[in-house]
C-alpha cells in the first residue's frame, strides 16, 4: 500500500535506538505497518531475530512440563492424558490443601473431646465429593474452553479426572482414619469408603443434566440434610447411616449408579 509521505533517516534512527518519544514511536509504528518502503530501511538486528525466533519455537513446539506431568507419564499415563489431567483448576489444588487441614483438625478434636469422631466420621464422605464437583466444569476450570475440544471431553475427561481425584482423597482419609483413637483394624477405618464412593457415583450421573458442582453440592446438601433429620428424631442416631444394613444399602446403591456410567462411558 503506497503512502504520500516516508520517515525521515533520523526518526527512524530514534526509533530503532528506542529514544523517540511515545507519540513519535506510535506514530512510526503506525507508518511501518502500511509502507514496505520504509520497512526496508529500518535496520534489523539478524542475530536477535533469529533467537526470539528459536524461543518462540521453544516454547509453542516443546513446552516444558511441570512435575505433575512428569508424575503421570513416569506411571504410563500418555502425554497428552497427562497434561489434560495436570491443568486442572486451582480450586482443586485449594480443595487439596483445605482437605489436610480439616482432617489434622477433626483428628485433633478426636482425640480431644469425648465424642469428637463424629467430626470425622461426618465430613470424611464428603471430601472426595467435593474434591470430584472442583475437578471438572466450566464453572471451575479455566482450561475447560480447551478442554472440551480435545478427543478427551465430555464423560471420557469427567472420568478421568474424578479417578484422579479420589486416589488423594482416599489415601488422605484412609490415612486419617487409621490415625482415629480405638481403630485397629481395616473394616474400623474404611466404614465411610461406601457411602463416600457411593455419592461420588451419584454426582457423577446427575452431571448429565447439571455441572458436576451443581451435582456435588446438591448430593453434600442431601448428605446434610440426612444427618440434621437423624439428628433431630428422637431415638435415631445419625451413625445408623454407617450401620450393617446401611453399608448394604450404600453398596447396592453404588453398584446401580456405576452400572449407569458404564453404560454411559461405553456410549460416549
Amino acid at each position: 500500500m503506497s503512502t504520500s509521505w516516508h520517515l525521515t533517516h533520523d526518526q527512524l534512527h530514534q526509533y530503532a535506538s528506542h529514544t523517540a518519544d511515545g507519540v513519535t514511536a506510535m506514530s512510526v509504528e503506525a507508518h511501518l505497518t502500511r509502507c514496505a518502503r520504509c520497512r526496508s530501511l529500518l535496520p534489523a538486528d539478524e542475530a536477535w531475530l533469529e533467537r526470539s525466533w528459536a524461543d518462540l519455537r521453544d516454547v509453542v513446539d516443546q513446552p516444558r512440563r511441570g512435575p505433575v506431568e512428569h508424575l503421570l507419564t513416569a506411571v504410563g499415563l500418555h502425554e497428552s492424558t497427562a497434561k489434560l489431567l495436570a491443568a486442572t483448576p486451582q480450586l482443586y489444588r485449594a480443595w487439596l490443601t483445605a482437605t489436610v487441614l480439616v482432617l489434622v483438625m477433626a483428628l485433633t478434636v478426636a482425640h480431644e473431646l469425648p465424642r469428637g469422631s463424629l467430626l470425622f466420621a461426618f465430613t470424611a464422605p464428603v471430601v472426595p465429593l467435593i474434591g470430584v464437583a472442583l475437578a471438572y466444569g466450566r464453572g471451575v476450570d479455566p482450561a475447560h474452553s480447551l478442554a472440551s475440544v480435545t478427543p478427551l471431553a465430555g464423560y471420557r475427561l469427567l472420568f478421568t479426572r474424578t479417578a484422579a481425584v479420589l486416589v488423594p482423597a482416599l489415601t488422605l482419609c484412609t490415612a486419617a482414619a487409621f490415625l482415629m483413637p480405638s481403630v485397629s483394624t481395616l473394616r474400623e477405618a474404611v466404614f465411610w469408603l461406601l457411602p463416600a464412593l457411593a455419592m461420588v457415583a451419584g454426582c457423577l450421573v446427575l452431571s448429565r443434566w447439571m455441572s458436576p458442582s451443581s451435582a456435588g453440592g446438591l448430593v453434600g446438601a442431601g448428605w446434610l440434610l440426612a444427618l440434621a433429620l437423624l439428628g433431630a428424631a428422637d431415638g435415631l442416631d445419625p451413625f445408623v447411616l454407617f450401620a450393617p444394613t446401611a453399608q448394604a444399602v450404600w453398596a447396592a446403591a453404588l453398584t446401580l449408579l456405576v452400572g449407569v456410567l458404564l453404560i454411559r462411558l461405553r456410549a460416549a
